[in-house]
């Protein structure tokens, strides 16, 4: 049964890593657990939005908590992100959240709304503004200290806001590659980077199709379909890694290729797509099946050959010499150890021919043993031909399967969280 196991190392790092509430540890060992942990919203100039974060104090002791607004953008290609202190101008996302700057009593196993309100000035420029509200045991202020944002007691719920207006969509597949073009194992490692070159975020889907070289599909991936995470920011490009491991079959060689097709935008939809190419070839079971394919054909030729001079022999045998003549004569003398071989069978089951070819001036009677032992390379001509016969059948069947079973893995085990 198809198994597909995306990693958070495929979901956009810090955009996605607090996809679930979060529990924050300080030294005190005081946690924290804050919902939504990310809110999406569009909103025009000039308008103003208002909501509230759940607040979960999980401890057994009544905590106060402190809330503060900054600003967040990405790091990297690697899924980090960093929170900034708000600029003194007033022109980003955190300095439009309004948002009480007292300390806040919740009780131990209780929990309390944290109203905020978002006002977007007539001024602000259409696109995607993005920023961060944090929980944390202390004053905001002393998180805000310095070019980031110490996070290492807080707990943050993320906004991306887009904000209406003429908004640019534009986003292109910077590369899509297999790690390592040539494999022993039907294990791949592909690195997909997803560049957004427009003015507000967006959120690819699509998927991954695998096919083997005879077209039939062996490993298919879903990218941020079923979550609301996998946001990439403007002018940023986002780097998504996934595993691939197939069949450990012998006959599921050769070129594999691998199709990626997104799909983004919320104003217009649009698509891109790109490929990749890998061969999966195990060396050693290769060699000793090709080595044994050679041998095989090696037989087949040494067995043609016998049995031609077998016919010729027999041709000999009888006019004293090589006929020499038509075609239709050639074609007599191949077929003369075959009528040899009808009549010596005919002698084994004791059975009179009525018109009996002239093999010889004497039909000897055979026994069964005397038979198989005449006709032994035959015999040995019929079992290699069968066999390869059945090899063959075998390929085919292996290869042409319409679905066969796969794993899609994790890169890395560990979430990618906000840099420090």
């Amino acid at each position: 049964m198809k198994t597909a196991h995306i990693g958070l190392s495929l979901l956009f790092g810090a955009l996605l890593g607090i996809g679930v509430p979060q529990d924050v540890t300080a030294q005190e060992s005081l946690s924290v657990t804050v919902t939504p942990p990310m809110i999406q919203l569009t909103i025009g100039p000039g308008e103003t939005w208002a909501s509230s974060l759940k607040v979960v104090n999980t401890n057994s002791y009544d905590l106060a908590y402190y809330a503060a607004p900054v600003d967040f953008e990405a790091e990297g290609e690697e899924g980090k992100g960093t929170f900034k202190p708000l600029p003194g101008d007033a022109t980003s996302l955190g300095s439009w959240i309004e948002i009480s700057r007292d300390p806040f009593l919740v009780p131990r196993g209780t929990s309390m709304e944290i109203p905020f309100t978002v006002r977007i000035p007539e001024s602000a420029s259409p696109g995607g503004q993005y920023a961060a509200i944090l929980i944390g045991t202390t004053p905001g202020d002393d998180a805000l200290e310095g070019p980031t944002v110490r996070v290492a007691s807080y707990v943050s719920s993320l906004l991306f806001v887009r904000i209406k207006g003429d908004i640019d969509e534009r986003a292109r597949i910077r590369e899509f590659r297999s790690e390592e073009w040539f494999l022993q194992e039907s294990k791949a490692t592909f690195a997909l980077r997803f560049e957004n070159t427009g003015n507000t975020h967006l959120r690819p889907q699509g998927e991954i199709v695998l096919y083997n070289m005879w077209g039939k599909e062996r490993g298919r991936v879903q990218l941020t379909q079923k979550s609301a995470f996998g946001n990439v920011l403007p002018m940023s490009i986002r780097r998504f890694s996934f595993a691939w491991e197939g069949e450990k079959s012998l006959f599921d060689i050769g070129r594999y290729s691998a199709i990626v097709t997104l799909s983004y935008g919320e104003e217009q939809k649009q698509n891109t797509s790109a490929v990749t190419y890998f061969w999966v070839v195990p060396v050693v079971p290769v060699a000793v099946t090709l080595g044994g394919g050679l041998l095989l054909a090696f037989l087949i030729a040494w067995l043609i050959r016998r049995y031609i001079r077998r016919a010729v022999a027999i041709e000999r045998e009888r006019f004293g010499g090589i006929p020499v003549g038509t075609s239709h004569a050639t074609i007599q003398t191949l077929m003369r150890p075959l009528r040899d071989g009808a009549v010596d069978l005919r002698a084994v089951a004791g059975r009179e021919s009525e018109t009996q070819l002239p093999v010889s001036d004497e039909p000897q009677q055979l026994t069964l043993f005397g038979f198989l032992q005449k006709y032994s390379l035959f015999f040995f001509f019929l079992t290699v031909i069968l066999a390869a016969s059945w090899g063959i059948w075998m390929y085919f069947d292996s290869v042409l399967l319409p679905e066969r079973e796969f794993t899609i893995t994790e890169v890395s085990a560990e979430e990618e969280m906000m840099s420090e």
